[in-house]
């Protein structure tokens, strides 16, 4: 089942940041506490991460391969891509002021 729209603004409003640092700071107190909200940003934001750590695996990978072999510099290509769309999301990280300002326009 989707996550809700509900769930889905109250997401885009964390200062993922801020969270990690909240809970970093005080684990066994903050993590309990987080809300539905910070717990599902969170996990969507580990599982990105992920992604993002294999597709650059993968691409190191290609890029060792293609000094020692005949790698297609189209699947070079393909796999920088791939890292440079799952990377696109984090660039510029969003902070509660950027997340306030587009909340009141």
């Amino acid at each position: 089942m989707p996550a809700s729209e509900a769930l889905l603004a109250a997401v885009s409003r964390l200062d993922m940041i801020e969270l990690c640092s909240r809970i970093i700071m005080n684990p066994e107190r903050n993590a309990p506490r987080a809300t539905v909200a910070e717990v599902f940003a969170l996990a969507k934001a580990t599982e990105g991460l992920w992604a993002i750590a294999l597709e650059a695996r993968l691409l190191v990978s290609a890029l060792e391969r293609s000094t020692v072999i005949s790698v297609r510099a189209d699947e070079v290509a393909q796999q920088m891509a791939t890292l440079r769309a799952l990377l696109t999301p984090l660039s510029p990280i969003p902070t509660r002021q950027e997340n306030d300002h587009a909340s009141s326009n």
